[in-house]
């Protein structure tokens, strides 16, 4: 006997059986109610919010990335410990969260270079991404006016 495969590609579909069961009048279909997860897109002012909560989280991030670089760095020893410029502040931890602050909450302004400088509470950081420590953060003599005179 010689068998033939069949190709079922071609053959003939019964869709009256495909039918979806919501398609279906309601005494067809089965006795246990389906829970159906409807899809809601959010609304503007959601879509608005979330994208400020992200905003905020990386610029936390990034104002922690600067506090611990440049805490590591030049800035701790010769403004912390060698010119006494932060009373109160004893360590790199409580140093970082001082430039943190300064770049979360401060006045900024962008110098030449690719630097950046922050302004708060008395306190100025410059961020240099080209600096090796990053930057660094002093108490200016001469207070808001050194800021503003930076380029």
């Amino acid at each position: 006997m010689l068998t033939v495969p069949v190709d079922a590609s071609d053959a003939p579909v019964d869709t009256s059986a495909r039918r979806r069961e919501a398609d279906l009048p309601a005494d067809q279909q089965a006795a246990v109610p389906q829970v159906r997860a409807e899809l809601r897109l959010p609304s503007a002012a959601e879509r608005i919010e979330a994208h400020r909560h992200a905003r905020l989280a990386a610029d936390k991030t990034y104002a922690k990335l600067i506090g611990d670089e440049i805490s590591e760095g030049h800035a701790f020893d010769k403004h912390v410990i060698e010119q006494r410029e932060f009373p109160g502040v004893t360590t790199r931890r409580q140093f970082a969260g001082m430039i943190e602050d300064a770049v979360m909450n401060g006045e900024s302004r962008v110098l030449s270079g690719g630097r950046t400088a922050y302004w708060s509470d008395g306190t100025v950081v410059i961020r240099n991404p080209g600096a090796p420590d990053g930057g660094t953060a002093f108490r200016p003599t001469s207070g808001h006016d050194y800021f503003l005179r930076l380029n």
